[in-house]
């Protein structure tokens, strides 16, 4: 009986040690392995878009913005002529964001200026503006000229807001371009071929040059923010926005000149 018992309690310790064994085997965190996201690759440029003139309509920015809070922020890329995805912040496939209220506020790509969308990544573009017809731009400037912070260019200081030249015009009171109506306010002029205010005043037309992520060069003539409506007479109020048209023309590194080639 005694030597019956003895097993009996030999078998619960053995098994009460199992249990245990378990129990903490079970109760331990196990490392969690995350999932490996590969960068998005570098695209290569399309060198069949050089020294040609490029037309770009309608890139869709944001059409929901409520005239007081920054829009979400879009980019696209002039070495391939097409939008980019956000995912490629970090990485040289842009060249120019359309960014804060409206879109209204464009930056080159340069990974070296902490208030740039593309800070820490190895792009080393950047922009600037002109107030001269986009045909009369024929030289490239030098790259000390350029800005790399980000919002580097917004709203023309000829408008209801906005500091320094700026490459759209923003008429809040519709008062500014033409008789007042509430269609006529709240419109954004784009200033790529100039404006004459209501006064009498006369907007030179405007070309933004921008150093792409790469090192190469491009000039841009703003053409409109409304789908599908590229006059000034014809944007208003209620008109879809904002999709970005624009002209462009890009030459490659070590160019001085923006020269169009059959």
């Amino acid at each position: 009986m005694n030597i019956s018992r003895q097993l009996t309690r030999t078998k619960y310790i053995a098994l009460l040690c199992i249990g245990m064994a378990i129990h903490t085997a079970c109760s331990k965190s196990d490392p969690v392995t995350e999932p490996v996201v590969e960068p998005p690759k570098e695209e290569e440029s399309n060198t069949g878009l050089y020294n040609k003139l490029i037309t770009v309509r309608d890139f869709a920015a944001t059409d929901k913005n409520d005239g007081q809070n920054a829009a979400p922020t879009v980019y696209y890329s002039l070495e391939t002529n097409k939008g980019i995805a956000e995912t490629n912040r970090q990485t040289r496939n842009w060249d120019i964001a359309f960014s804060n209220i409206f879109n209204s506020h464009v930056s080159g790509n340069n990974g070296t200026n902490n208030t740039n969308f593309g800070y820490g990544n190895n792009a080393t573009g950047g922009i600037l503006i002109v107030e001269k017809a986009f045909d009369e731009v024929t030289e490239v400037p030098a790259d000390t000229e350029f800005k790399v912070i980000g919002d580097a260019i917004g709203m023309d200081q000829n408008g209801d807001e906005g500091n320094g030249v700026g490459w759209l015009l923003y008429d809040f009171y519709g008062r500014l371009v033409r008789q007042h109506a509430v269609q006529n306010e709240h419109v954004a002029y784009a200033l790529g071929n100039g404006l004459t205010l209501l006064n009498g005043k006369v907007i030179k037309p405007r070309t933004l040059i921008v150093r792409t992520a790469k090192g190469n060069y491009a000039k841009i003539r703003p053409i409109s923010m409304y789908k599908g409506l590229y006059k000034p007479e014809q944007w208003l109020k209620d008109s879809p926005h904002v999709f970005i048209s624009f002209d462009y023309v890009i030459v490659p590194k070590g160019s001085k000149t923006f020269e169009i080639k059959p």
